[in-house]
């Protein structure tokens, strides 16, 4: 090789060697704020009507008739209702709600051992919109609320919850028949829940 070849090879040498040490060379690049738009998420709320709420005795060997539920006394077989009207907020395209009652948290301070009265209480849900229309349920005791693009994001609906006392309470295997008696639970702490829901 001769001086001219190696002082060729010597500089192209040390020219990657310099660009090497500098990082990255900064291509051709540009940007642009496109015209998109605001972005605003949904809301879900439900209001009582407190001066709407009515407890009855809906049994199903008795007419209807409206009670105190603080002085009502509940036996095997019983059934009570809690009626009242809600203001619901749904507001988003998408959005379903699953409506229920939770009593986990109705055991009397003073009467704190009433877990086989709870235990043999079930509740379900049912509401009307409105112009009175049945909304749907879910055949499990859970009524359903969706929002659809046709429906207001504000609407007032009628809830009924049903309380009802298993009527086998006592008979069933291992009880001895007095199970659940002079027990007490305070329906007024039940609570109802507006939760929503999105299959997977």
């Amino acid at each position: 090789m001769n001086k001219a070849t190696k002082g060729a090879v010597a500089a192209g040498a040390a020219a990657v060697l310099l660009l090497g040490g500098m990082g990255s060379l900064a291509l051709w690049n540009d940007s642009e704020t496109l015209g998109g738009g605001t972005i605003t998420s949904g809301d879900l709320r439900l209001t009582l009507d407190e001066d709407s709420v009515n407890w009855q005795d809906v049994s199903y060997d008795v007419t209807p008739v409206d009670i105190n539920i603080d002085t009502f006394r509940i036996v095997p077989g019983d059934t009570v209702a809690y009626t009242a009207d809600f203001l619901v907020e749904a507001e988003g395209e998408n959005l379903t709600a699953n409506l229920t009652a939770d009593i986990s948290n109705v055991v009397d301070v003073e009467s704190p051992d009433s877990a086989e009265l709870l235990a043999a209480i079930t509740t379900s849900v049912a509401a009307t919109d409105a112009a009175d229309n049945p909304l749907p349920t879910d055949g499990a005791g859970t009524a359903v609320i969706t929002r659809t693009t046709s429906a207001p994001a504000d609407q007032i609906i009628s809830v009924e919850v049903r309380f009802t006392f298993d009527r086998n309470t006592g008979e069933l295997a291992g009880q001895t028949g007095t199970e659940a008696q002079d027990q007490s639970i305070d329906l007024s702490e039940f609570t109802l829940d507006l939760t929503q829901i999105r299959p997977l």
